[in-house]
């Protein structure tokens, strides 16, 4: 599908979950082409880009570059087979890389499952979402051939025009946007969404981060930048509405109180995260938006930690979260 932007392309592949599709961008360049966000390593996104290059009458040789928005699988797991197939060069900020490298593994699954249980969840869930993890390790395609390191403010060309690379973080740490100040749009990845927020998840005992202060951070940031077009990575383009940056906000906002909430009328108690994300999403449908709705409920409760509102307690192999009365 065509975009507003000239010789630019949306090719929506499908994908395997309950968030069904994610949007690649095919990009001409005279002769030659680009890929951005290849997509998730399966049989169907490897059929999706036999047919739209066969489409566009594209031939594999013709791509020269690849460029990967963040390391989450639907947008990353292709990449290494998309390499081998058309001799690209992979194109992400080195944080990208760092992460995939990190994540993309056994070990990290394992690490997930001493999360998820530690942060309450019910045995026999715990062990399925890990599983999920388990399988989700064999639908991302490593990367062998040239890097390229993406940093902040560097220029490339797409479509025969300047853009300039930002970096974003909050539901990917070092995410990249490729924006063009003159028709003042973003190709973003996950960073701008139209009718939802990027999961915004956070893992006690990973790291030290606060990725929803990262991510009100990047917003913060984007509407500087005055952003009248965008080409997400899921959903439609879309032209950001005047509030749609304070709305975005507001919506994060809405669930730091909603934690609050939880947390004061379970007084001295305590609750595990687990029990506060069944609270803040009570329609949860499938072991993927339990994975989720766990990693986001613990990315607030991060927050708040981190603002002196909560105090989290390790005790019993469980985490407690409670009010932080002293403040």
């Amino acid at each position: 599908m065509e975009t507003p932007l000239k010789q630019i392309y949306q090719i929506r592949i499908p994908l395997p979950f309950r968030l069904n599709h994610v949007n690649s961008y095919l990009v001409q360049d005279g002769s030659f082409w680009s890929v951005i966000d290849p997509g998730l390593d399966t049989l169907v996104t490897e059929k999706s880009w036999v047919q739209t290059l066969h489409q566009l009458n594209v031939k594999p040789s013709d791509i020269r570059n690849i460029y990967i928005t963040h390391f989450h699988p639907d947008h990353y797991g292709f990449a290494g087979k998309m390499q081998r197939w058309t001799g690209a060069e992979v194109n992400a900020s080195g944080e990208t890389y760092a992460l995939a490298e990190r994540y993309y593994s056994q070990e990290q699954a394992e690490r997930n499952l001493h999360f998820y249980l530690k942060s309450g969840m019910p045995e026999t869930l715990a062990q399925d979402v890990a599983e999920l993890d388990s399988r989700l390790l064999h639908q991302i395609s490593p990367i062998t051939g040239t890097r390229v390191n993406l940093l902040e403010g560097d220029s490339i060309v797409l479509a025969g025009e300047p853009y300039e690379i930002v970096l974003g973080g909050g539901h990917a740490e070092g995410s990249v946007g490729f924006w063009n100040a003159e028709r003042q749009a973003l190709i973003g990845g996950d960073l701008l969404l139209q009718k939802i927020t990027p999961n915004i998840t956070y893992q006690f005992e990973e790291d030290e981060g606060n990725p929803l202060a990262s991510y009100f951070e990047t917003l913060n940031a984007l509407q500087r930048r005055r952003v009248r077009t965008v080409l997400p990575g899921h959903g439609p383009v879309f032209q950001p509405q005047t509030d749609y940056f304070e709305s975005v906000i507001a919506h994060h906002k809405e669930r730091l109180d909603h934690v609050l909430g939880s947390v004061h009328e379970a007084g001295s108690a305590g609750l595990t995260i687990y029990d506060i994300s069944m609270r803040l999403f009570s329609k949860v449908f499938d072991n993927d938006s339990a994975r989720f709705a766990l990693g986001e409920t613990a990315a607030h409760v991060r927050y708040l930690e981190r603002q002196k509102l909560l105090r989290v307690q390790e005790s019993g192999g469980k985490y407690s979260v409670f009010e932080n009365v002293q403040y």
